[in-house]
């Protein structure tokens, strides 16, 4: 199938992009610079900010009519602590979902995929005390009520739509993971998930209807 990835030169979205290509899969990425992502067999890269026009010249140039869309954008900011200050909009996410569901009716696509966070929206009183308050006094707020709009896009868009909520996002080997259901409840103190883990979990979603009108929060 041909995918069309949202955020594609983060740590996930490259991750994202191997895991798919390696499974047969064809990807149009959607990036702010060509150089953060390096050519490859079976993958487009489409350089553009997010905007209703770049969006749509990702979906026109790609080889193939994409039949599902993943998103793993993430707030820029002015280091890779999450707790630094942001520089992407504080609506980013929110207004790249309207675009790009938008541009997804006008073509007919139905398959949307995005990566968001345990702690949003009705999984934040699962989270252990510490982190609700972190969350709710801190830099990181700016990025989980962004989400929290950009989800409440999607579930009114009418699309075939799933919302992924890892836990904390870390670096190592892929692992099968464990789905917390839709909040997230029991799923422990300090939760985590491998990047890669997050990366295989999210093609899957992509390639089937299992996880249609969900919000798995998973972790490994």
């Amino acid at each position: 199938m041909q995918i069309l990835i949202i955020g594609g030169s983060g740590r996930t979205g490259k991750i994202v992009i191997e895991e798919a290509v390696g499974k047969g899969h064809t990807i149009t990425a959607l990036v702010r610079k060509s150089a953060s992502l390096s050519p490859s067999r079976g993958l487009t890269i489409i350089e553009g900010p997010l905007t209703a026009a770049s969006i749509e010249n990702a979906i026109v140039s790609s080889p193939v009519p994409p039949s599902a869309v993943i998103v793993t954008l993430n707030s820029l900011r002015t280091s890779d602590s999450p707790f630094s200050a942001p520089i992407s909009s504080p609506s980013m996410m929110t207004d790249a979902h309207i675009e790009l569901i938008a541009a997804m009716k006008r073509h007919g696509m139905r398959k949307l995929v995005t990566m968001s966070a345990f702690g949003v929206g009705d999984s934040m009183p699962n989270l252990i005390l510490p982190m609700r308050f972190i969350l709710g006094h801190s830099n990181v707020a700016v990025g989980f009520k962004d989400h929290l709009e950009g989800e409440k896009v999607i579930r009114s868009s009418g699309l075939d739509w799933t919302i992924v909520k890892p836990a904390m996002l870390k670096d190592g080997e892929r692992k099968e993971v464990k789905v917390w259901g839709d909040q997230g409840k029991g799923i422990g103190m300090m939760p985590s998930a491998n990047r890669a883990s997050v990366a295989g979990f999210l093609v899957q979603c992509a390639e089937g209807d299992e996880w249609n009108g969900m919000t798995p929060v998973i972790a490994d």
